[in-house]
């Protein structure tokens, strides 16, 4: 059932033709020959000794060993940049075929997944095109590495991204087969097609059933793929799920999709919009009948009912409205929890209104200040709802685009900290891509659910600021509730009384008295007061960030990447010299690895939910808790000190002289210096026009110096030239 396995292209011995090298036995091999044989010093990367070798005339860079490989072979498979380089501007053939399967020095590094090499080696004129004898190509073998950079720069290429192999395998029916869902997607991003059958008549879908990836088939579904389509034996991609005992991850997947077993599209009782609607408006009815039924009823029957009419309510969405098998899975991309926020808010305007505003007419002062909590509170709710986070620029070509992965390749920093793979777009530095939002968030901070929307850039403040009034503004509906109690004369039952009481009441008699006089009002109280338990650690850990200058995503990866961090491809420096193949390279959000029985297994737990929806997650999973440690460690190069830090935090990087959706790099000198070097050129620009040059012309000399200016810091278009900047020496 599985394809030929990608045979490495490794030559073989002239003196042992039969003995097959694979990829990792010839990263390993050392010819048993003395040290200053070239294809020794190329294997190591000893650039010196190879220099000596060829002035010296005692070897040349054209020449074979006993296996008929080059010394580019042997540099480009250990990924030694310097020493290809070197070879190539001596003379070496790029193309040059050798080794048991007839490979060229660029499918060798294609296998080890080898960025920088390949790059190198096509700007050097190599073919990606050229197949060893196995069939494989450059873009098959990269496949195989499941490397997502090195496909990614080889997609720009001239080579088709539906090549067939020897046994008609395309490049995506190779990464279906993997279980790497990020190069399914990349692949398919790239117009690669999801209904082109090999010479079994299997589907790049059938083999991503083999490898029961849910990722990688629910991507292939979207994209097209056809769910009735037969091998040459007949069977489907579902007949080939139960015969490998992989339906689990074929059911997921559809039901992720939001597809029924025929692959039809499941529709609700109404469209999406009303069906938004619906889920953003029921919690405020619910909210209503539960604390009615609080009221109404003795606490031991009220409790269990209340508690049953909310369950009602979170069935009502994700089985009804939404259509969902799953009761945690689907309500995170719905205005669901923004509606329990809106819920409870109107519940309590309304126990203010009607209860407190005529009973507490005394503490003027307390009512204008929870007026003012809920009108900005309500106001910067809204407007963290609906403002854009901070979408990240994209390119506006396919030669723009390709100009990027070309810049970034050749500075060696093409990688997941500077582009992102499902945006196709340079990511700014303190970005993140939202997987429910679906693009990249500037000066990210996290998704939240409350809010129905990320929280970056443009929104952070109105977050900050609805959290720190919903938190003030409960504090003072509970001294409002609490004076409104005070105030009024309830009859407390004698003490003798209080045995017949506590069948009914375990609470003491003073607040069985309480309780009893307007239970409504309790309830919504006791509510609201619940709230303050992940808003005051959620307002206490964004005013410590912002006095840090640093945001949730950044203070949770810390301890995993380092400041600024991130994940999906190797720098320059991290990979020269491999000696080892790339296992899967992990992207920012889709897991390439959940195959087999963990793909089709539901690895949510209810606590885990619980952590995620109140925020606390960012600081228990993983190894969050060492980035909290080294917080107040790691160098960062956007700290000013508290209190600008804080004014840059309100001006939107003002402070700092950034725009967060263009910001690329860190100016060489730091922000500070940069942000006065700017202002100095500034005024010698108004200086110089201010003899005899029209208001107009000024205006357009220093939009033309602040355009410039902010190109130098890799704050333009992406994929624009950097003035200024240095590439990482590669030599």
């Amino acid at each position: 059932m599985q394809p030929a396995p990608p045979t490495s292209t490794a030559a073989v011995s002239q003196d042992n033709a039969t003995a097959d090298l694979s990829f990792t036995q010839a990263l390993n091999q050392t010819t048993p020959e003395e040290d200053t044989n070239i294809f020794v010093a190329s294997q190591r990367g000893d650039v010196a000794t190879i220099r000596s070798l060829l002035d010296s005339g005692r070897a040349r860079a054209t020449d074979r060993d006993a296996q008929n490989i080059t010394p580019l072979h042997w540099a480009a498979i250990n990924a030694q940049l310097p020493a290809c380089r070197l070879l190539l501007d001596a003379g070496a053939d790029v193309d040059a075929l050798g080794g048991d399967l007839v490979a060229t020095p660029m499918q060798w590094a294609a296998r080890g997944g080898y960025l920088y090499v390949i790059q190198l080696l096509i700007a050097h004129g190599a073919d990606p095109t050229i197949a060893d004898s196995q069939g494989y190509n450059s873009l098959h073998l990269v496949t195989h590495s499941s490397s997502i950079m090195p496909l990614l720069y080889l997609l720009h290429q001239p080579v088709n991204v539906d090549s067939r192999d020897a046994q008609g395998h395309t490049a995506l029916m190779w990464a279906a087969y993997q279980g790497d869902a990020l190069s399914v997607d990349l692949l398919l991003r790239h117009g690669a097609s999801p209904t082109v059958q090999d010479d079994a008549g299997l589907t790049p879908l059938h083999w991503a059933v083999v490898r029961g990836n849910r990722v990688a088939i629910r991507r292939l579904i979207e994209k097209g793929a056809v769910l009735s389509a037969k091998d040459a034996e007949g069977r489907t991609p579902r007949d080939m799920a139960v015969e490998l005992k992989s339906l689990g991850a074929w059911k997921r997947a559809l039901e992720e999709g939001g597809w029924d077993d025929e692959g039809n599209k499941r529709r609700g009782p109404m469209s999406e919009r009303n069906t938004r609607f619906a889920i953003f408006v029921l919690p405020t009815l619910v909210f209503g009948v539960v604390f009615t039924t609080l009221a109404g009823l003795p606490w031991y029957t009220g409790i269990l009912l209340a508690i049953a009419e909310f369950f009602g309510m979170h069935h009502i969405v994700t089985r009804v409205l939404l259509n969902k098998t799953s009761y945690t899975d689907s309500v995170n991309t719905t205005p669901y929890f923004a509606g329990i926020i809106a819920g409870s808010m109107v519940w309590v305007c309304y126990s203010w209104v009607t209860r407190l505003v005529g009973q507490t007419q005394s503490h003027a002062l307390a009512h204008l200040l929870f007026a003012l909590c809920v009108g900005l509170c309500a106001y910067n709710f809204f407007r963290a709802v609906t403002l854009d986070a901070g979408t990240c620029p994209r390119p506006g070509s396919d030669a723009e685009l390709k100009s990027i992965i070309e810049d970034l390749a050749s500075e060696g920093r093409l990688n997941g900290q500077t582009f992102c793979i499902q945006c196709m777009a340079r990511k700014p530095l303190r970005s993140k891509h939202c997987r429910i939002c679906d693009k990249c968030v500037a000066r990210s901070d996290h998704h939240c659910p409350w809010v129905w929307n990320c929280v970056g850039a443009n929104n952070h403040r109105q977050f900050v600021i609805f959290v720190l009034t919903l938190v003030f503004g409960i504090i003072f509906f509970d001294y409002l509730t609490y004076a409104y109690f005070s105030a009024i004369p309830i009859p407390i039952p004698p003490e003798a009384s209080e045995s017949t009481e506590s069948s009914s009441c375990p609470l003491p008699s003073s607040l069985c008295a309480v309780t009893a006089h307007d239970p409504f009002l309790v309830s919504v109280a006791a509510w609201a007061t619940l709230q303050l338990s992940w808003t005051f650690v959620l307002l206490a850990s964004q005013l410590w960030q912002i006095a840090r200058q640093m945001t949730t995503l950044e203070v949770s990866n810390l301890g995993r990447y380092g400041f600024m961090g991130g994940r999906g491809g190797a720098s320059l420096h991290g990979q020269m010299g491999h000696r080892h193949q790339h296992a899967t390279t992990p992207g920012d959000e889709l897991d390439p690895t959940a195959s087999g029985a963990a793909a089709g297994a539901h690895t949510h737990t209810s606590s885990g939910f619980l952590m995620n929806l109140l925020g606390f997650d960012r600081f228990t999973k993983g190894r969050a808790a060492s980035g909290l440690a080294r917080a107040s460690k790691a160098s960062n190069p956007f700290d000013l000190g508290l209190v600008r830090n804080c004014q840059d935090f309100w001006t939107k990087g003002k402070e700092l002289g950034v725009e967060y959706e263009r910001l690329y790099d860190v100016p060489m000198e730091g922000f500070e210096e940069a942000k006065k070097r700017r202002e100095r050129e500034e005024e010698m620009e108004g200086e110089g026009g201010a003899g005899g040059v029209g208001t107009s012309t000024r205006k357009g000399g220093k939009k033309g110096i602040l355009e410039s200016l902010a190109m130098s810091m890799g704050m333009g278009r992406a994929g624009s030239s950097r003035g200024g900047y240095e590439p990482i020496s590669q030599v």
